[in-house]
């Protein structure tokens, strides 16, 4: 027998182009990287945290990068079945659900999750073809469009893949908790202002043991994993925090995001913990409003009223003065924020001031004193919204508090004409859906009230008397609901959930209205209008 004692052929590795800008785990276990992002498919198929280095020496990239560490579950697919939602979603709808801020939520914790948890990437898929056949429905002169049956079917499958998240991983709120807003983002476009409500009350209940000062920190050891909650307090909570005031203006009240502090009086930390500030305390002004208002119509307010009204007024000063500050530290340091997020929490803080201000009297011409600021106000939105400048059209959705409560209240309480018309047109210009409210119904509503109190106005510059202001608004909602005071419009139609219906829909808004023709001390008089969209 003959043995071969030469030596083998010597193997060589094939030649391949260096990734040099791959993710740091990639090139940690040095592996080809695909450079997918937010996150690599080598990374989501391994349930491996997937980072990118930052390009850019002057940012560090724990401020350019949400780290999100998701065990891996049996649940979880090594592959992607369609991603034309999620491409859609971050291309078209991520970038305009929070208006003019810049929310790290919808940019990139939502797009980050949809690769790893199959919920959430199905929930967005639905997000995605309902925002579709809305806007189709705009462009139809019909005004709707037949549902498109992938937005059910992704529905139903979030629903299941959520339900075997929660078996699998009880203790994870974060999961529950983006599903729930992407959720109620589904019903915001549609319209459904009861589902909507549901999920946003269903959020709250996840977040009741989570909340602040409820001792759920990462520091005391809850059972919430320490990267959820972290995630949850910085992204989560201020997002509940603003829908809240949604809630309360529609008369569903939800327990508070955040109590009082005295953070109140130190130095804003950056524009979202100011932003985050400004809204907790108009969650607890809109509170404090809605509890004494009965008290004002009765000439009931009290001591104690007037003193909480006191402690409102002054948190909403020091937030003024602590926002000033915080614009002129950052402009120093070259860092400017976005203007048009200036002046939306420039407009929030002015309404609820003017609103904290003369919620303890019962006679409607007290906010007449108060045009500088109504001015202010508005001039604040038109910076914003921009009126005479050519517009592609109306935005579609807002996911969060804008511009639209603010001026809906401005157009109803200012009664100096030149100043409420201007709030109108800016009306007519919003978002067409902000949260639970349509911009379109509320702007021909609000239209039709002032055209009712300036019908007998006895010249240029003249106010309507006491006796010729309307004081209520309650407007059905879906279900045909009546709220109280100042409330935004609802839609109110019967759902038909096998159309989808544009925001500016043809039909028939039924308008309840109150008058106290006798004056202050007279008996309210109601009448009902029929306003036609």
């Amino acid at each position: 027998m003959i043995v071969d004692t030469s030596s083998p052929p010597k193997r060589t590795r094939e030649s391949t182009s260096k990734v040099r800008t791959g993710c740091s785990t990639c090139k940690a276990r040095r592996v080809k990287c695909d450079e997918a992002k937010p996150v690599c498919r080598r990374c989501t198929v391994g349930s491996r945290k997937c980072e990118y280095k930052s390009t850019s020496p002057a940012r560090s990239p724990h401020h350019n990068v949400i780290t999100v560490y998701v065990p891996p579950t049996k649940s979880q697919p090594a592959f992607f079945e369609n991603t034309s939602g999620l491409d859609f979603f971050h291309t078209n709808i991520g970038t305009i659900l929070d208006g003019q801020f810049d929310s790290e939520f919808w940019r990139k914790l939502v797009p980050q999750l949809s690769h790893s948890e199959p919920s959430i990437r199905h929930a967005v898929s639905a997000v995605s073809a309902v925002y579709r056949d809305v806007e189709a429905s705009l462009r139809h002169p019909s005004g709707f469009v037949k549902a498109n049956p992938e937005a059910q079917r992704e529905w139903k499958l979030a629903l299941k893949s959520l339900s075997a998240r929660i078996q699998t991983n009880p203790n994870s709120s974060l999961v529950p908790l983006v599903c729930c807003l992407l959720f109620t983002c589904i019903e915001f476009l549609r319209g459904d202002a009861d589902l909507s409500m549901l999920h946003i009350h269903n959020g709250f209940n996840i977040l009741a043991p989570l909340r602040p000062n409820s001792g759920a920190t990462p520091e005391t050891g809850s059972r919430t994993p320490c990267n959820d909650l972290t995630l949850i307090q910085d992204h989560i909570f201020p997002m509940f925090s603003r829908l809240g005031i949604l809630s309360c203006l529609a008369g569903r009240f939800t327990p508070p995001v955040y109590m009082h502090t005295e953070e109140d009086e130190s130095p804003h930390k950056d524009f979202e913990d100011a932003r985050r500030r400004l809204f907790a305390i108009a969650d607890a002004c809109i509170r404090f409003i809605n509890a004494v208002s009965p008290k004002a119509d009765t000439l009931l307010v009290g001591i104690d009223d007037l003193v909480e009204q006191a402690k409102l007024q002054t948190r909403l000063e020091v937030w003024h003065r602590q926002f000033d500050d915080l614009l002129k530290r950052l402009q120093s340091v070259g860092n400017p924020p976005n203007p048009d997020a200036v002046n939306i929490l420039l407009v929030n803080h002015k309404v609820v001031n003017i609103w904290t201000r003369v919620c303890t009297t019962s006679q409607e011409t007290d906010t007449d004193v108060y045009r500088s600021d109504f001015d202010e106000l508005v001039t604040y939105a038109e910076q914003v919204i921009k009126p005479g400048k050519v517009q592609a059209g109306p935005q579609l959705l807002s996911f969060d508090v804008q511009l639209l409560a603010p001026l809906f209240y401005a157009a109803l309480k200012c009664r100096h004409s030149s100043i409420r018309w201007r709030a109108l047109e800016l009306l007519r210009l919003a978002p067409r859906r902000e949260g639970l409210w349509n911009a379109h119904h509320a702007y021909l509503t609000a239209k039709r009230i002032v055209e009712l109190e300036e019908q007998h106005l006895g010249g240029e510059g003249a106010l309507p008397d006491e006796t010729s202001r309307l004081f209520g608004l309650p407007l059905p909602d879906d279900q045909s609901r009546v709220y109280n005071l100042c409330e935004l419009p609802f839609d109110f139609r019967t759902f038909d959930h096998s159309v989808v219906a544009s925001p500016t829909c043809p039909g028939t808004l039924e308008a309840k209205f109150q008058t106290r023709p006798m004056g202050v001390f007279g008996e309210f008089q109601n009448f009902t209008e029929y306003i036609k969209l």
